[in-house]
């Protein structure tokens, strides 16, 4: 895209202008076109009707019944004296340049009489032939044709022969018998009509000229008081808003306030240039507001984020204890999540390991889920047995849930010395045990309600036992439930399968291969619910 900066910007002002002087020009060419065609048909139709009529003039005078008589004998008389004498007084007094009346033969023009007088060139008397030495022989086609064909044209008008611009008409004489005997003719030249034309197309062209450059500069003054001026005050008033720094004068921004009175739509264009950056102005400051209110809240959550993250143990590592190895992770869908896991000593040989899940995410999941984390291990550090503590948290998570939020759980107690555990599930996933030797299998028992669902709900201890070598993988439905582009679920069946196919019992390459198959199985669609995991291998 070219820079705005180098785009060559023409005016309004400058563009009406001279789209006005072009169209003046297109309109001024256009009238003296058709002035020019319609006083030239004019002056064609009076040279046509002169010539016509003076042709029938001269037929008058020639007497039809003597004109074999003429030609036979080539004896005149008073009658063909007075024909010519006629002829060179029409001729004369109408500037005709040749008056004739002769008879067409196939080979050229027999002569009957001629308005020019003796020794005037181009001068023929009765009975002289011009054949195609004196006339091309399409004249002479054309004159036959006046004797057969009624149709014929009786005006030519020509202006490529030797005899220089003419319009010639042509009458013919016929006998009682209504035979044609004799054709009339006279040539009138037109030569003063490219002068007559031209002077006429110079007047017309003044008038149009001085009318329409009057008509262009009334119509521009008005232009520019009705349009371009209101628009200029428009755009300058625009163009200093818009290079406001509204970073540095957002306390001196006001908005505009055009005063453009033209009763038209530019008058509310400018109203609506007022309101839009009065609006703009209302619209900066509130985003300014929200904005840096995003920001407080944006830097309160990275907060809690650091916090939460702060509240999970990270530290895997018990340098003095060779029973046990384990390993846990979480990733929250949102900023803060409500998945929570935590391990601990109850006493020299018993090992406790939970994992819950919150209703709901963000925020209010992140504080219900740091309330059940501290409850549970404050309950089982108290040395009560696994179904008190689940049903202890229950009441005292219920007491303190006006949200009406609940929490699945699974707590473990491990003796690290023999592989017996005691459990307890409040509605959350089974857990999985993998085996020494590969095998995979789910722990069933029995289960109970979801934690803060019902203050009277209770809960069953479950006793199981895991040899050395096996692992007991704990994890939130975040992984289960997790779905791809075409709404499928990843499911338990994956899970188990992927775990089952591990050769080495190294729970922290578990868990990363795990989360990294649910990121593949996902594609792109977005993570929906927080993923924990918590795995604890029984060493040999």
């Amino acid at each position: 895209m070219k820079d705005q900066k180098n785009i060559r910007r023409i005016s309004l002002k400058t563009k009406f202008a001279s789209a006005s002087m072009i169209l003046a020009l297109v309109l001024s060419l256009v009238i003296v076109l058709i002035s020019y065609f319609s006083y030239r048909d004019s002056m064609f139709k009076r040279y046509e009707e002169n010539i016509t009529a003076l042709v029938k003039t001269a037929s008058v005078f020639v007497p039809v019944d003597k004109v074999n008589q003429y030609y036979e004998t080539g004896q005149t008389d008073a009658d063909y004296e007075l024909l010519i004498k006629e002829f060179q007084t029409l001729q004369e007094q109408n500037q005709l340049e040749f008056l004739y009346a002769y008879v067409p033969t196939p080979e050229g023009f027999k002569v009957f009489g001629q308005g020019t007088t003796p020794g005037m060139a181009g001068h023929f008397g009765l009975g002289d032939f011009l054949g195609t030495n004196y006339y091309p022989q399409e004249d002479i086609d054309a004159a036959n044709r006046l004797f057969t064909d009624p149709d014929a044209p009786k005006v030519v008008i020509t202006n490529e022969s030797e005899f220089g611009y003419l319009i010639s008409a042509f009458n013919v004489l016929k006998d009682s018998e209504g035979n044609p005997v004799l054709v009339v003719g006279a040539d009138m030249s037109m030569k003063e009509i490219n002068s007559t034309l031209f002077k006429y197309i110079i007047l017309v062209s003044s008038i149009a000229a001085l009318i329409l450059i009057l008509f262009i500069t009334i119509y521009l003054l008005f232009l520019n008081k009705s349009i371009i001026d209101p628009l200029q005050v428009i755009v300058d008033n625009a163009t200093d808003f818009v290079n406001t720094n509204v970073d540095e004068n957002l306390s001196e921004i006001v908005a505009l306030n055009i005063d453009v009175k033209t009763g038209d739509e530019i008058e509310i264009l400018a109203e609506a240039f007022n309101k839009m950056t009065s609006d703009i102005i209302r619209y900066i400051k509130e985003l300014t507001s929200v904005t840096s209110e995003r920001e407080r809240i944006e830097t309160e959550l990275r907060i809690a984020t650091l916090i939460q993250e702060g509240m999970l143990p990270r530290n895997f590592e018990y340098p003095d204890r060779h029973e046990f190895t384990l390993y846990a992770s979480m990733r929250a869908a949102k900023d803060v999540g409500g998945d929570f896991y935590d391990f601990f000593f109850v006493d020299d040989d018993h090992f406790c390991i939970t994992i819950g899940d919150v209703s709901g995410k963000g925020v209010p999941a992140a504080l219900f889920m740091a309330m059940a984390k501290a409850t549970v291990k404050d309950l089982v550090l108290r040395r009560l047995p696994v179904d008190e503590v689940m049903t202890e948290a229950n009441v005292t998570l219920c007491n303190n849930n006006e949200q009406g939020m609940f929490v699945t759980l699974l707590i473990a107690i491990i003796n690290v010395k023999t592989g017996v555990f005691q459990w307890c599930d409040a509605g959350h996933d089974p857990a999985i045990i993998w085996k020494k030797d590969g095998q995979v299998e789910m722990l069933t028992g029995k289960k109970g309600f979801v934690c803060a669902g019902i203050e009277t709900a209770k809960y069953k201890m479950n006793e199981s036992k895991i040899e050395k070598g096996d692992v007991i993988y704990l994890y939130t439905d975040g992984i289960p439930e997790a779905n791809n582009t075409k709404k499928e679920f990843y499911g338990l069946e994956r899970l188990q399968t992927l775990v089952a196919a591990k050769k080495e019992h190294d729970i922290k390459a578990l868990c990363a291969d795990i989360l990294a198959d649910v990121d593949q199985f996902a594609d792109r669609e977005p993570q929906f619910d927080d993923i924990t995991m918590l795995g604890f291998k029984l060493e040999e």
